[in-house]
């Protein structure tokens, strides 16, 4: 049986496969292909239980590796996020509901219930961005992993290490 971390895992690093950012069209992303399998593996299920354990999985990651990068840099994790937005207003890399996710997450356990709505009126108003944002939600979890790793905090191996660990215990809890 696969542990419910490993398919997050496995999204993280097919974002940091360099491949990911050079697919054309997108759907050739290896990160798109996670998305899919998860899709395909509900579809055959009759549920949605793996892309929406997926999405809660990335989501996690994200707002976990901004809350160590803000700790790392004396910041709060709002500070981040309004470093993020004003990149996004300047330069329109990170996705619209991949900031409004960590926004909710990063307020504590009201976030997740705020988050949890988020993401199943997404998936209900529009299935493909409910994708767009897994697939986002795992880039900018590989732009975090670069960030710790550029600033010398830890290297890619051992943070997708301290990662894994991270998921395996929200998974358990």
């Amino acid at each position: 049986m696969t542990s419910l971390h490993e398919p997050v895992m496995e999204l993280v690093r097919a974002a940091l496969d360099p491949a990911a950012e050079q697919a054309r069209p997108r759907m050739d992303s290896p990160a798109c292909q996670v998305v899919v399998r998860a899709a395909e593996a509900d579809i055959e299920a009759g549920g949605a239980d793996n892309l929406h354990q997926l999405a809660v999985g990335a989501g996690v990651a994200a707002a976990g590796l901004t809350a160590w990068l803000a700790q790392e840099r004396d910041l709060e994790p709002t500070d981040i996020l309004t470093e993020l937005e004003q990149a996004h207003a300047a330069h329109g890399r990170l996705s619209a509901p991949v900031l409004e996710m960590l926004k909710s997450l990063l307020t504590g356990p009201p976030g997740m219930q705020q988050t949890a709505e988020f993401m199943v009126t997404l998936f209900y108003e529009d299935e493909e961005g409910f994708y767009d944002l897994i697939v986002d939600l795992g880039a900018y979890v590989a732009v975090c992993i670069g960030m710790l790793n550029t600033l010398g905090i830890s290297s890619q191996e051992q943070t997708l290490e301290d990662l894994a660990s991270m998921l395996t215990t929200f998974y358990t809890a």
